[in-house]
């Protein structure tokens, strides 16, 4: 009794309520202390309370940093030292190489990449039936002796998304030439990553396509509207051994580290049966192609870029692999650096597709990266999936579609489909998508009708009317690509309040949520 004395005093002495005072007694568990306002006539009623009481914060625990394998801090460790040391030939390589932790995560990644067998006709599983311990225990003994010698390469083609009756080469090498190339590229990648300009976004770790789309954006809202689209004729399959070494001589010093290289690149290629050993080319499909081919072209790149990212001159360059475009604030800058990209690729013994390279503007429009690119005058900068985009997605839909039988079950169909359209909405949901994405719908929703009809032999009619849209997407939970646009922020239009737009009536305009 004297307690609740004590407490009903207390609340008169700050002008409170007695009844407006929860006891601390009573309170729950995790509660704050807090007032809450708890009139009587409330609880008759069962009213909630007034107010929000908040809950105790917790300090978050802090989490241990994650700790490194040891490849990924040698990686670290020859990235600093070559940034530090730009003119630096690294002559002890080879024995980093031949580490097993090397090797174990080289082989790691090889499977995590699957890919098919090479001229052994041995594949990722029949590595896992032979052994992965022994596999990896005979691969670093043959490189610690010196034994090692690269296999052929297995050549096949495949064909070209979007463009029927076109076929791309590929060069399939062997798992172990996979695994030793792959442990290369690990020990060696750091030191040209040092020396790459920020204008280069293909096959570089922590690089993607995003963002050397977001670079176009900005050089487009910058003012550059002259574009220099440039396409290189087989480019994998023109670089010059040579050349390729001696830009490779400039960081790596390993004498056996080069012997890996160069026998990579003489190794000889079997197709149907008969074996060729080109002069020129590195396998597009090879795991250290892609390292090799951006030592190459960092050429050009430091000829137009400077290591904080900054043009050397009034024209920028933006690169993804082999496809890239110039951009300028004038036709004459546009040609002019036209002319001196076409020199600088004759000295790297490089062919221009000339049928495809051209100088455009952005209100003609261009493609890069699967994107069709354009800008109206006065209008803002869109872009959307490529046409030839669009027919890829829709011969994969179908050909998943008509893979099954008609005594199969849809939700299995379904379980095949989403995959696909989530890969590709979410490599195309950065642009202005959203029309070519009611399309795609479209055309998914009308090749599952058109298997349901002939799976249960009714009317065309009929099978659009009960399998619709909310059978499919509702009910059997099939990928919508509709809504899940994400703008790039150069493309995002600002609030109408912000850039000093008005309405019709001449009071600022509400911006539309």
């Amino acid at each position: 009794m004297q307690f609740e004395r004590r407490t009903v005093a207390s609340a008169q002495a700050r002008h409170l309520r007695p009844d407006t005072v929860e006891l601390r007694d009573n309170r729950g568990e995790g509660r704050a202390a807090t007032f809450i306002r708890r009139t009587k006539q409330r609880k008759a009623s069962g009213l909630p309370p007034q107010g929000k009481a908040q809950p105790r914060t917790r300090q978050a625990r802090r989490k241990a940093p994650a700790r490194l394998d040891n490849a990924r801090k040698l990686q670290r460790t020859l990235y600093r030292v070559a940034k530090q040391q730009p003119e630096r030939r690294f002559t002890l390589l080879y024995d980093k190489v031949c580490r097993q932790d090397i090797l174990q995560e080289a082989w790691q990644r090889v499977k995590s990449n699957k890919g098919a067998a090479g001229v052994d006709q041995m594949d990722i599983d029949a590595i896992r039936d032979y052994g992965e311990e022994r596999f990896l225990s005979e691969v670093e003994e043959e490189l610690r002796s010196r034994r090692y010698r690269a296999a052929l390469v297995r050549r096949v083609h495949i064909p070209k998304p979007g463009q029927p009756g076109k076929t791309r080469s590929l060069g399939i090498p062997t798992v172990k030439d996979r695994v030793v190339q792959m442990a290369v590229k690990l020990v060696i990648e750091p030191l040209f990553e040092a020396d790459f300009m920020p204008c280069s976004f293909g096959f570089r770790p922590k690089r993607t396509p995003r963002m050397a789309l977001s670079a176009i954006v900005q050089s487009v809202n910058d003012g550059y509207s002259f574009v220099v689209d440039v396409d290189l004729k087989s480019y994998f399959d023109t670089i010059s051994h040579e050349l390729l070494l001696g830009l490779v001589e400039r960081r790596v010093g390993d004498v056996q580290v080069l012997r890996l290289i160069r026998a990579w690149l003489k190794a000889g290629v079997m197709e149907e049966g008969k074996v060729t050993h080109p002069d020129r080319g590195s396998p597009q499909g090879g795991v250290i192609s892609p390292t090799l081919s951006n030592i190459f072209l960092h050429e050009v790149d430091r000829q137009w870029c400077r290591r904080d990212g900054i043009a050397l001159g009034s024209v920028r360059l933006v690169r993804y692999a082999d496809d890239m475009v110039l951009l300028a604030r004038t036709e004459q800058e546009a040609r002019v650096a036209w002319e001196q990209l076409q020199g600088q690729f004759a000295a790297l013994r490089l062919v221009v597709n000339q049928e495809k390279s051209r100088l455009t503007t952005l209100v003609e429009g261009f493609a890069f990266l699967g994107f069709e690119f354009r800008k109206a005058s006065g209008r803002m900068l869109l872009m959307w999936p490529r046409e030839k985009a669009c027919r890829n997605i829709r011969h994969r839909i179908r050909e998943a579609v008509r893979s099954f039988p008609s005594n199969g079950q849809v939700g299995v169909v379904i379980q095949k489909l989403n995959p696909i359209l989530n890969g590709w909405c979410t490599y195309f949901r950065v642009g202005n998508s959203n029309r070519t994405f009611h399309k795609v719908d479209w055309a998914v929703r009308s090749e599952l009708q058109l298997w349901l009809r002939r799976k249960h032999q009714c009317p065309w009619r009929t099978a659009k009317k009960r399998w619709g849209y909310h059978f499919l997407h509702d009910r059997c939970r099939l990928y919508r690509t509709v809504g899940k646009v994400s703008h790039l922020e150069g493309l995002r239009r600002k609030p109408p309040d912000e850039d000093d737009r008005r309405a019709g009536c001449g009071k600022p305009a509400r911006p539309v949520r």
